[in-house]
């Protein structure tokens, strides 16, 4: 059985229920992973391997900014803006982590799950 990305999405959820800035790092870092993960698979990357897996992210993302739907186009944009989140929250500690930012993140991630599960 394959681990469940969504699962992710809900343990940044739960890590919401804490105001330790650790905590709310770790929910934004989940919060893009999950969805990030949700919308590779859905394109197909996946299994990916070698050097192409250092430009993923990116792959990932432009799949769907570069889309024909507009859905599609609005998950390359939601994605973007959790990568960069994630980005400050796993590398940049000088700069504060609130809990409005880590609640905006969860529900952006949550949105994208639920548009990968429309038609």
């Amino acid at each position: 059985m394959s681990f469940n990305w969504h699962d992710y999405v809900l343990l940044a959820e739960e890590l919401l229920n804490s105001k330790e800035e650790s905590y709310l790092r770790s929910s934004i870092s989940r919060s893009y992973f999950g969805a990030f993960c949700v919308a590779r698979n859905k394109k197909g990357y996946q299994d990916y391997s070698g050097k192409s897996r250092e430009n993923i992210h990116w792959k990932v993302i432009n799949a769907y900014r570069d889309s024909k739907t507009l859905q599609e186009q609005n998950i390359g944009r939601i994605l973007d803006k959790l990568r960069r989140a994630r980005n400050e929250a796993d590398y940049d500690e000088k700069r504060i982590i609130k809990r409005e930012l880590a609640e905006r993140m969860v529900i952006l991630a949550k949105n994208i799950l639920m548009n990968m599960e429309l038609p």
